[in-house]
């Protein structure tokens, strides 16, 4: 899948699951995007070969990207709330999810081999799911919330 998928799909899901939690930081939701696409931002791959060999892609990696923020969250929690470093952990693994179903990866790459996955999202689809994210965002984060302003706004102005 595409890096606007990986970053977007994790977004919606949380939306979606939580709603607007109180604890959650004002950037949380755009941390968690940064963190679905964190796979392919700092090790990018134009080939499924180069994802095979790629040490963002394996479960190692996410292990030590996930102690990392959990020792953070509970020196900093103010910062970094904990359960937002779960979150930023749950986004980078569905990340690793949605490459397995997208032709496959590496799992415990570089230490051991463990391949598995396979295309059971054709690359086909993978920017009409881009499109599809991108329509979701923008009716999740602009077109509700700006028809919620508007009916609040004639409810009071038919109470005058």
């Amino acid at each position: 899948m595409d890096t606007i998928t990986h970053a977007l799909a994790p977004v919606i899901l949380t939306r979606l699951a939580l709603g607007k939690p109180g604890w959650m930081p004002r950037h949380g939701l755009s941390a968690i995007g940064v963190a679905g696409a964190m796979p392919d931002l700092i090790n990018p791959h134009l080939s499924l070969a180069a994802r095979m060999t790629s040490w963002s892609h394996g479960l190692p990696f996410w292990g030590g990207f996930t102690v990392v923020l959990l020792v953070f969250a509970m020196v900093k929690p103010r910062v970094l709330p904990v359960k937002l470093a779960l979150l930023l952990s749950a986004a980078y693994l569905f990340h690793m999810v949605c490459d397995a179903i997208s032709g496959g990866i590496n799992w415990l790459y570089p230490v051991r081999t463990f391949v598995w996955g396979d295309y059971y999202v054709d690359p086909v689809w993978w920017i009409p799911l881009d499109v599809v994210c991108v329509l979701t965002v923008y009716v999740m984060f602009r077109l509700v919330p700006l028809r919620a302003k508007v009916r609040e706004a004639r409810e009071r102005h038919s109470e005058a």
